[in-house]
């Protein structure tokens, strides 16, 4: 796996809580009318939580979860990897385009664009945590059931 040696199941499930408390945040501040630098910086937050997860984590853990469950077919393994790299790259070019500057110019055009980021990027997180627990299980060593 191309996680770092020593990062845990459990430190991917920290940062994907951290990363959804922070996305969840950003979708409540949008709707209120907090300043541009309030907006600007809980978005600096989470982008530096998804930074950091993703130096953690990167796509192979979805061929790696996903190849161990049964059932799933090579064309899925595929799909759910290119979706990922899809919102890699369309998190970087929102991230690019919001600036303090920009968020204050249009911050209709940034209440637009962050409804549409957040929810597929809390969906992704709960899509990873779920992996997650299915390797860990799978993973786990079984214990003898004594009845």
């Amino acid at each position: 796996m191309a996680m770092m040696a020593n990062t845990t199941i459990a430190d991917l499930r920290r940062d994907h809580e951290t990363i959804d408390i922070l996305a969840r945040r950003l979708s409540g501040l949008i709707e209120t009318t907090a300043e541009p630098e309030k907006l600007s910086l809980a978005l600096d937050h989470l982008l530096h939580a998804v930074a950091d997860h993703l130096d953690r984590e990167d796509a192979t853990i979805y061929t790696l979860a996903l190849s161990a469950q049964p059932g799933i077919s090579r064309g899925k393994v595929d799909q759910v990897r290119d979706e990922f790299e899809r919102l890699k790259c369309n998190w970087k070019e929102y991230l690019v385009h919001w600036t303090t500057e920009q968020i204050a110019a249009d911050r209709d055009g940034f209440v637009q664009a962050t409804r549409a980021m957040m929810p597929r990027l809390r969906g992704r997180v709960q899509l990873e945590d779920s992996l997650l627990v299915a390797v860990a299980l799978q993973t786990e060593p079984s214990t003898p059931s004594y009845h």
